[in-house]
């Protein structure tokens, strides 16, 4: 087997290097691609390779999910990685990301959600009040949570959202409503199954006057893992990939919840119902609660990385193992030697390490504005990392779908097994493409900010 293996990277390595150039330097090139964390990047892939996490097919939806929530417990009690990385060590965070994706992209999904859009959020948004205790949960996943943003109507456009969260003076508490079919929470991951725990985004009405969007941390299960009463979750059900994931719909109906849910890291709501915000504008405001979408599509971004590093290294080393007719007649000849392989693996083998080195800049720069120190943020350097948040997830997601199409057809019959891996690979490059911001859309918002 090992043999085998030095043979097959010989005849890839020989359609790398020009014919009587030196050896590339792997070591220095693996170095240059993961950019940070090598020690710990193998830490992780070597506690991969536990036989929790060798790929399984032919699950039903119950099992795919559980295994996914398994896996993701027992790699986060490991202790690779904090919620509180975000202000200490962020790239640790997206290594991370990288890493469980290449396990397990159900996996790597809910990881995503639970650390940095729950999580993350929790952490810049809220105070000691509500990292008390939680965080911790977060981290080894004793407190599931999940993040409802997006509405069934207001998908892009979730300034204009429709759920409610109405100050009560009487009660001392704020009552969060969907008031219409539009107005529920959709394709809410962790929530159908997992999640005891919601970071919710309501319109908040005080004395009548809409004081813009703000984020609510807000029970949805009991201990039990029954719904709150005033909570009604549905399960959206089978999808085309990603079915370890428990996407769900959330609604509230006058579902009170304490003054001390709101997220109130730059607004409060006094214990007399006086509201105070260190942000002045309502819109300003919602910019800031949705700031974890940015470290979101770099999160998604290193996912989609890993989703192309894994298919074309299946195709290489398939085509540098199958054998096909060659010039003497017989099946001699690895397909690698074929242009039509060549051609085909080969560009987006160098499209995929040009958009690493990008992506590795991307992460640099948001960790130097990420705002989790409490710093002041120039606002050339925040556009700048709104641009290139926009701009590298839809590239390095559209990346990973050619790539895992590609390579799957490159493969031949053999491709098409479901073992092989591309099913869920393709799968995941789908949702990639969709998730925290439309690809086209993000595209179109690169456009306004660059030219507003």
């Amino acid at each position: 087997m090992q043999m085998e293996a030095q043979r097959r990277l010989q005849i890839i390595s020989g359609h790398l290097v020009p014919h009587g150039a030196s050896r590339p330097d792997v070591l220095a090139l693996q170095r240059l691609l993961d950019h940070d964390n090598l020690e710990l990047r193998a830490r992780m892939k070597d506690f991969f390779k536990d036989e929790l996490y060798v790929p399984r097919y032919d699950m039903d939806l119950r099992y795919s999910r559980e295994l996914a929530l398994q896996r993701l417990a027992k790699f986060c009690r490991a202790g690779f990685v904090s919620v509180t990385d975000f202000r200490l060590s962020p790239l640790k965070i997206f290594a991370a990301h990288e890493a469980a994706a290449l396990a397990d992209p159900s996996m790597a999904t809910k990881m995503t959600v639970q650390f940095n859009l729950f999580g993350g959020t929790v952490l810049k948004l809220g105070t000691a009040r509500h990292h008390q205790g939680l965080l911790r949960g977060i981290d080894n996943m004793d407190d599931i949570g999940c993040f409802a943003l997006t509405e069934l109507g207001f998908g892009n456009n979730a300034v204009e959202m429709q759920t409610t969260a109405t100050w009560e003076p009487s009660s001392g508490c704020f009552i969060i409503h969907s008031p219409t079919t539009l107005s529920q929470k959709y394709w809410i991951t962790n929530s159908a199954v997992h999640a005891q725990w919601c970071v919710v985004f309501a319109q908040l009405l005080m004395g009548g006057k809409n004081q813009g969007i703000h984020g609510f941390l807000v029970r949805i299960r009991n201990d039990d893992m029954t719904p709150c009463k005033g909570v009604t979750i549905y399960d959206m059900g089978h999808k085309i990939g990603c079915n370890g994931v428990d996407n769900g719909q959330l609604s509230f109906k006058q579902y009170a919840v304490p003054r001390e849910a709101l997220l109130n890291a730059f607004s409060e709501v006094a214990a007399d119902g006086s509201f105070s915000s260190s942000i002045p504008k309502a819109r300003d405001r919602f910019l800031k609660v949705a700031d974890q979408l940015l470290s979101g599509r770099i999160c998604i971004a290193s996912m989609m990385q890993s989703v192309s590093k894994l298919s074309l290294t299946i195709a290489m080393r398939y085509a540098g193992s199958r054998l096909a007719v060659g010039r003497t007649g017989h099946s001699d000849t690895p397909i690698l030697d074929y242009q039509l392989q060549q051609r085909a693996l080969l560009p987006l083998l160098a499209r995929t390490v040009a958009l690493q080195i990008g992506l590795n800049y991307v992460k640099d720069r948001w960790a130097a504005a990420s705002g989790f120190d409490g710093k002041a943020v120039d606002p050339k350097v925040g556009l700048e990392v709104v641009v290139l948040c926009c701009a590298i997830k839809p590239l390095c997601a559209w990346n990973a779908e050619t790539c895992a199409t590609t390579s799957r057809e490159r493969c031949g019959g053999q491709g098409y097994l479901s073992v092989n891996r591309f099913g869920e690979l393709i799968g995941f490059a789908h949702a990639g493409m969709t998730a925290e911001g439309d690809n086209r859309c993000a595209g179109w918002l690169l456009v306004w900010e660059s030219l507003c």
